[in-house]
């Protein structure tokens, strides 16, 4: 028992080390050099598909997911609307 807790200690302290090796420091070049622009742009691309990808699995969790893909399957807003009072009486009849 006392193993297996020491081995996933130690399993999780040398993968979060590994983590924070790989993050880069962009203040090492001049502001004005393209080595610091294309830094910061590999920083910006990595931290905003990250955002990117949490918001997607909010969005999958939510019932807002479900009324977009209904919005986006209408032709128009008056079928979109008919669609969601049925969808609507359907869950309360549910409960």
């Amino acid at each position: 028992m006392k193993k297996k807790l020491l081995f996933k200690s130690l399993f999780i302290l040398l993968i979060s080390t590994s983590l924070f090796a790989n993050e880069t420091d962009c203040n090492q070049f001049d502001k004005l050099s393209a080595k610091y622009i294309e830094c910061t742009a590999k920083k910006l691309k990595t931290s905003t598909g990250e955002k990117l990808s949490a918001g997607k699995k909010k969005l999958d969790k939510s019932s807002l997911k479900d009324t977009w893909t209904k919005f986006k399957s209408s032709k128009n807003g008056k079928e979109f609307i008919e669609k969601l009072k049925k969808w609507q009486l359907t869950t309360e009849l549910k409960n």
